[in-house]
């Protein structure tokens, strides 16, 4: 099991949801679906996501960076 310890003040940490995608979170958390914002969560939560970012599931927990 993997615990993430080196969450910083500020950091979020969201349950994925049904229908969610990495755009729509980050609609949620940045207000936008850019690939910059993306890709910061992609790569916050590699080690829970693995190497297909469009293949997340509901129940996950990921790292939101501030």
């Amino acid at each position: 099991m993997y615990v993430r310890t080196d969450m910083k003040s500020g950091a979020a940490c969201y349950t994925v949801q049904s229908g969610d995608n990495l755009s729509s979170i980050s609609q949620k958390f940045f207000g936008d679906m850019g690939a910059n914002n993306v890709n910061r969560i992609y790569f916050s939560n590699l080690n829970t996501i693995g190497p297909n970012p469009n293949l997340i599931f509901p129940g996950q927990k990921l790292y939101i960076p501030s």
